[in-house]
């Protein structure tokens, strides 16, 4: 929608996701999120049985917005408020369609049906989705003829879209086991917060790019090297050419500060890269990921121990399934969005400054502001927006990025009304709302207090940071981050840190999840934490869950 007011985009209830993108977004990245979300939440609805066709998502000046349409009273047309209780239990009867997704709602509860997600990823959607980026990342796309890079650009494309819709399929069935975790163990009288620690080690994907430099650190402190550059760690040998070479290829082209394609990858920051290998914790006796694993097995001795016996088999297999699942929920996004989408930046880079040099666009970022098709049609000769033009939208994005939206648009927002539903589908909704409650911040706590994520306090310097981008320019080893809260694309950043604090958040956002994989100290969920000024100490407390600032 191109305008300045904010208009509701369609029947019901939109509510703002501030948790992938808090800025204006570009038009290629909200063509794919606009066709991704509903096309993969749909896929998955209809396999786990849920009582929704999909999550729609429209972009207003810049700004994503989304709404849950139920199966019955919503049909991606209507309004997004479910009917009442006797209504659907009604519908839910008489209508063989509705009756049969009943059915599937049991038998996926009964069969599991997200451990065979888990299998098609391992065995199929992984290996190949792999396979197709590393193939379209090792395209030198400089010695390209313009047609040819608009081929490799509408290739990279499509893939980067289906591998989307797949990211969010898989998201609908991740978050289900760790749900039913959650809705046992509160039953058995076990706290969230001492069951959320017994999944450290199950998420190897968030220190992996960590990890990966071991051998690389060991290299050169066997060489008792000191680099400041990339070319210096080259030098070293032959060994360690290869192993900066094959990490470089294997991450450099991910997204790294943010989810948006004008976000940079790994690979545009070196001095991260050097600061990472730096890091002596490399030259540890176990990885990131070995450690996280040792902390999650004595929190589920501890957990185990409170479990009746009665109890024990369900939690042992309640316990399997979380933590195999929790794992492909990180796994996900570097593969499917972050990966590819990197892979397109790159090309858009190099297409961006080919225009310049033919005077098309004024500036090598300009390219951000056009749709897909005008960039193909640019690249192969076609007419499009003159430069003055796509100047001008640029400067409107911009200017967009400094405003924020309403919460919500259209009518107030309604609980919805699960009385009505049959039992398996009540069963899977109250999965989703216990995971959903963990991933926000109770907003009833004191200014500075949240939810703590360790065991032990750490103290260092605040470093106040809008984004991922800011926090990898600014930040030293051991400092504080603090922000509004964190994605995957902070991962570089965090490996670094002494501990982080957010504004936003609970035990089961992206912040709590890598600080128990890097063993660091969180505070998440905390109000006023943005209000802390930077460079001053702060004490950063996970058993109280509180921040203090400390005077110098």
């Amino acid at each position: 929608m191109d305008n300045d007011t904010w208009q509701t985009p369609g029947p019901g209830t939109w509510e703002t996701d501030s948790s992938h993108f808090d800025t204006t977004v570009t038009p290629l990245m909200a063509e794919m999120i606009e066709y991704a979300v509903p096309t993969g939440t749909r896929e998955g609805f209809d396999l786990v049985g849920a009582p929704l066709d999909a999550i729609d998502v429209r972009f207003v000046n810049g700004q994503m917005y989304r709404r849950l349409v139920p199966i019955i009273g919503g049909g991606g047309r209507g309004s997004s408020t479910a009917p009442p209780a006797w209504l659907t239990r009604t519908v839910f009867s008489a209508r063989p369609r509705l009756r049969k997704r009943v059915q599937t709602a049991a038998r996926s509860l009964e069969n599991r049906s997200w451990n065979g997600e888990a299998d098609r990823w391992e065995a199929t959607w992984k290996p190949e989705l792999s396979a197709t980026n590393r193939g379209l990342a090792a395209v030198d796309v400089v010695s390209l003829s313009d047609s040819e890079l608009a081929d490799h650009f509408e290739k990279t494309l499509e893939h980067s879209r289906s591998a989307m819709v797949l990211h969010f399929r898989l998201h609908i069935s991740d978050l289900g086991p760790i749900g039913r975790l959650l809705d046992h163990t509160a039953s058995w009288g076990i706290d969230p917060s001492d069951v959320m620690p017994t999944l450290a080690g199950a998420s190897p994907a968030t220190s992996g790019p960590q990890d990966a430099l071991r051998p690389l650190a060991r290299e050169i402190a066997d060489a008792d090297a000191n680099p400041t550059s990339l070319d210096e760690v080259r030098a070293i040998g032959h060994s360690a050419a290869q192993l900066l070479n094959d990490y470089v290829l294997e991450f450099g082209k991910r997204l790294t500060t943010g989810y948006d394609l004008v976000h940079r990858t790994l690979g545009e920051m070196p001095d991260v890269i050097l600061a990472t290998v730096g890091d002596p914790q490399l030259l540890g006796p176990r990885s990131a990921a070995e450690s996280a694993a040792e902390r999650g097995e004595q929190a589920l001795r501890e957990v185990r121990s409170a479990v009746t016996a009665e109890n024990l088999e369900l939690f042992d297999e309640l316990i399997a399934d979380a933590r195999r699942l929790y794992g492909l929920r990180d796994e996900n996004g570097p593969i499917t969005v972050e990966w590819p989408c990197g892979i397109l930046r790159l090309i858009m880079l190099e297409t961006g400054r080919r225009l310049v040099a033919v005077g098309r666009l004024r500036t090598v970022s300009h390219v951000f502001d056009l749709s897909a098709d005008e960039l193909s049609g640019c690249l192969r000769g076609e007419p499009g927006p003159h430069a003055e033009a796509v100047a001008t939208r640029h400067r409107r994005r911009l200017l967009r990025a400094g405003s924020q939206g309403p919460t919500h648009l259209g009518p107030t927002p309604v609980p919805p009304d699960l009385d009505g539903l049959p039992e398996a589908m009540r069963r899977t909704m109250r999965m989703s709302a216990n995971v959903v409650a963990l991933l926000e911040a109770d907003r009833n706590r004191c200014e500075l207090q949240g939810t703590g994520v360790g065991s032990v306090s750490y103290t260092g310097p605040a470093r106040v940071v809008a984004d991922a981008d800011e926090a990898l320019e600014r930040c030293e080893p051991g400092d504080v981050i603090v922000a509004r809260y964190t994605v995957p694309t902070f991962n570089s950043v965090l490996a670094l840190a002494g501990a982080v604090v957010t504004e936003q958040g609970g035990l089961l956002c992206h912040t709590a999840v890598i600080a128990r994989e890097l063993g660091i100290a969180a505070v998440v969920g905390a109000s006023g934490v943005l209000d802390i000024d930077d460079g001053s100490m702060i004490e950063v407390d996970p058993i109280a869950g509180v921040v203090t600032a400390l005077e110098v």
